[in-house]
């Protein structure tokens, strides 16, 4: 964003940000963050039926050279998928979009965390066996060729009485990410660590990187670098992580100029503390008449945390999964008025309500071959950012 860095301010631990605020890690900085405070106006969808009056004031306030910060829930998804018109869009604890609209952001050194952020005991709302029953459903919906894959996912529950920037700083050092930060424009705080970039565009080219393929670390270099390898060769996550790519590549598709969508590489492994992670890259031309709601109508939510075909693994979602998932598996982000985009997967995501109550999601993508219990455990594993350690099973 080319305004912040005509700004050269950098801001101090002693001049922490007051409520309404975004801090955006800007993964193409050098280390710096990028805080959104003071917004002009704070733009709320809760419902179906406000999303297009949102979308309208979104490009209006960038067309007055405003910055937009903020995110879009998971269950946008529904509300923009004209199949879904008819049925009642599932109801989260948060909206469905909530964005600031901001003057020039300032580029921000996050002050070092002055202790290891806590761990952080939860409760999955599922049990292994109450996992299973959903598992064993997505798995007949799999044989039955209704779908090929899909993500399901459980909220996890805790309590944190302290600063969500402090918290951020603390866990950052557990799981440093390109494009993470911290929401804080309503009265919930939303923490996202995702290692997972959903889309970036820049002068109408834009990038998708998806994530597909988990596989935990090992204690020693060399069983560290085997279960590496291990993911690489694994034929069930690259069949998953494939899935993914099509998927996106037809979404991408149908917003982008004939001819220019392609992969750039296929099966990567990415490497944070506590886990691998294989992705993929995909990049396109937008067409010069795709607006923001065009944009999200025709992405939104990322396929990596669907499952595929991507409408109908949706509507089992919704059937099958117990609470609506609201920031967690939507997209984090900023927008800026020169076009400039960027948005992670709200994968690693938090939101604290008010009084100290947290809900952290995790999930997993299921395929033929899948095996509930090492399903099951990879979602605990993907809690280890927040929890330091397995969480607790209810």
């Amino acid at each position: 964003m080319q305004d912040a860095a005509e700004r050269p301010a950098v801001l101090t631990q002693k001049d922490a940000p007051a409520r309404p605020y975004v801090v955006f890690e800007d993964g193409r900085s050098d280390g710096q963050a990028l805080l959104f405070e003071e917004p002009e106006e704070i733009i709320v969808a809760r419902a179906a039926k406000d999303v297009a009056a949102a979308f309208e004031r979104m490009e209006a306030a960038t067309r007055r050279g405003l910055h937009l910060a903020g995110y879009a829930g998971y269950e946008l998804g529904y509300a923009l998928e004209p199949k879904f018109a008819a049925q009642a869009t599932p109801d989260a604890q948060t909206p469905l979009l909530l964005f600031g609209a901001f003057r020039a952001p300032r580029p921000w050194s996050l002050p070092p965390a002055e202790s290891a952020a806590p761990n952080i005991a939860l409760s999955p709302a599922w049990t292994q066996e109450e996992y299973t029953q959903r598992f064993n459903t997505c798995r007949d919906y799999i044989f039955a060729g209704d779908v090929y894959q899909i993500n399901l996912t459980f909220p996890l529950y805790g309590r944190y009485d302290g600063d969500a920037l402090s918290l951020y700083r603390g866990l950052r050092k557990r799981q440093p990410v390109a494009y993470g930060g911290v929401v804080a424009l309503e009265a919930e705080t939303v923490v996202s660590l995702s290692p997972e970039v959903f889309f970036e565009a820049q002068d109408r080219d834009i990038r998708a990187r998806p994530m597909k393929g988990t596989a935990q670390r090992g204690v020693m270099p060399t069983e560290d670098m085997a279960r590496a390898q291990y993911l690489v060769e694994d034929e069930k996550s690259r069949a998953e992580n494939l899935m993914i790519v099509d998927l996106l590549r037809n979404d991408l598709s149908r917003l982008a100029v004939v001819g220019t969508v392609k992969v750039t590489d296929l099966f990567t492994i990415q490497t944070y503390p506590t886990l691998h992670q294989m992705t993929s890259g995909i990049e396109a031309r937008l067409r010069d008449d795709v607006t923001l709601k065009d944009l999200f109508t025709g992405l939104f939510p990322c396929g990596s945390v669907t499952g595929a075909p991507k409408i109908r693994a949706m509507e089992i979602i919704r059937d099958l999964e117990c609470a609506a998932r609201g920031v967690y598996c939507g997209a984090l982000g900023v927008i800026a008025p020169d076009g400039d985009i960027r948005f992670n997967v709200a994968i690693r995501t938090l939101t604290i309500f008010p009084g100290g109550d947290l809900v952290c999601n995790v999930g997993s993508a299921i395929v033929a071959d899948s095996r509930a219990r090492e399903e099951y455990e990879e979602c605990l594993i993907k809690a280890r950012f927040l929890t330091g350690a397995r969480a607790t099973s209810a």
